[in-house]
């Protein structure tokens, strides 16, 4: 169910922004009127409710499928997916209480240097 929504989500979204940059602006109308050009496929304003029309049921149907995938994820209706994200890890070696320190000398890290020693001779 949910693979079928998302599927049909990111349709509509493709085809909303389609419809979106097909649309002309407000300014341009006026362009149109100055230099004659009322070349158009869907008539003399034909178009706008047309395309508007369209826009807004594509916009509502891509809002209400926006929903219904928040809802099918927050109920855990994704089927196929993994809930866990440790599954499939080995976690049988690991140690759920903090590490013990050690003694840094058996681990070979570097030690304080020594106190010189006193010259016998300097006093």
């Amino acid at each position: 169910m949910y693979t079928a929504v998302l599927a049909i989500h990111v349709v509509l979204a493709i085809f909303l922004v389609s419809l979106v940059l097909l649309q002309q602006g407000k300014g341009a109308d006026i362009g149109a009127v100055m230099s004659g050009g009322a070349n158009s496929v869907f008539g003399v304003g034909g178009a706008s409710s047309v395309l508007v029309r369209l826009t807004t049921l594509i916009a509502v149907l891509f809002m209400l499928t926006s929903v219904l995938l928040v809802r099918l994820a927050a109920t855990g209706s994704i089927t196929g997916s993994r809930t866990d994200i440790t599954e499939g890890l080995d976690l049988a070696g690991l140690d759920s209480k903090a590490a013990k320190p050690q003694d840094a000398a058996s681990q070979g890290a570097p030690q304080p240097p020594a106190k010189p020693m006193e010259n016998p001779s300097a006093k």
